[in-house]
């Protein structure tokens, strides 16, 4: 078995070492040591075999992998060798050569790229949700002011999350842009025409809940906040939480699953808001959201599960 991640990954620990437990013989990578540490020799014909991979000072045979689990992946480190010039498209080259070289093997992936970039647009998220009978909340996307107040006058108050990382870098510190509520007030004109929010309706909620699903098995936990920022995003206050293993109802389970069918995936970190009368609404779903810290909360066997994923594959 192939695991892909950063190398200070919990989630990736986890699963490494439930795979050990299944038996299984792991190999690790990073995609960051590309192309420094990490070379692909491959034949693409597949004449001569699959051929293999080059990390540091292992040679990982590529004809021997029967199954991939893929983390969150990262850019490429090309350090001082590499001019500030070449280095974007240097790094498009490693990422359509290693990248390439991956998806073109029969394995079984949690997940293929090619399905987790899909299963990342939100607005696509939102439409297949609905599709899947998931409550989804009434949402916009537009820079037009007036469109946005007219909205906001129906619906009443506003949450916004940013729709691609989030991730803001100001003098080499990254912040991560958590959700914010908007009230009529703070709707500016020129914030908004500055690019194309998603925004949605605030909903009033008892408690978060991050739902991993692998295969046709939901981890549900409902994240009780203890501080006002942990009630409007609770991933901004973890120390202000409370964690609760609960289960799904029914129609919440059938629409994850149809969901994971639409996109042809196996793993989503799905992230609901439970109203107070119990029910559930779709807000997002990462397909290599974090699962570590939930698992080492609650011994939920989420790594397990992803283990019997990749053992059970034909």
């Amino acid at each position: 078995m192939l695991v892909v991640a950063q190398a200070q990954d919990v989630a990736a620990d986890l699963a490494v070492d439930a795979l050990l437990t299944h038996g299984a013989t792991v190999e690790r990578i990073d995609d960051d040591d590309a192309p420094r540490v990490l070379s692909p020799n491959a034949a693409a014909d597949l004449i001569d075999g699959p051929g293999h991979l080059c990390a540091g000072k292992r040679l990982i045979d590529l004809s021997a992998v029967r199954g991939v689990y893929r983390r969150s992946p990262v850019r490429f480190a090309f350090g001082a060798l590499t001019p500030v010039p070449e280095a974007q498209p240097t790094a498009l080259e490693s990422v359509f050569g290693l990248g390439g070289v991956l998806t073109d093997q029969p394995w079984r992936w949690i997940d293929r790229p090619n399905a987790v970039v899909e299963a990342t647009v939100r607005p696509r998220q939102l439409s297949v949700a609905a599709e899947c009978e998931l409550r989804v909340p009434r949402s916009i996307v537009t820079n037009v002011a007036d469109q946005v107040r007219a909205f906001a006058a129906r619906v009443g108050a506003l949450a916004y999350k940013p729709l691609s990382t989030g991730i803001v870098v100001n003098q080499d510190k990254a912040r991560i842009g958590y959700t914010s509520r908007l009230e009529a007030d703070d709707l500016d004109d020129e914030a908004i025409t500055l690019c194309f929010p998603l925004l949605q309706e605030w909903i009033p909620k008892a408690s978060d809940v991050r739902l991993t699903a692998v295969g046709h098995r939901c981890f549900a936990v409902a994240a009780h906040a203890g501080s006002p920022e942990a009630e409007i995003d609770w991933r901004s206050r973890h120390d202000d939480l409370h964690y609760e293993v609960c289960e799904p109802p029914a129609d919440v389970r059938r629409g994850v699953q149809a969901y994971l069918r639409e996109f042809g995936l196996t793993f989503g970190a799905f992230d609901f808001s439970v109203t107070p009368d119990g029910r559930w609404w779709f807000l997002e779903c990462n397909p290599v959201g974090q699962w570590g810290w939930l698992a080492e909360e609650t011994g939920l066997p989420i790594a397990d599960a992803i283990a019997t994923e990749l053992m059970d594959a034909p």
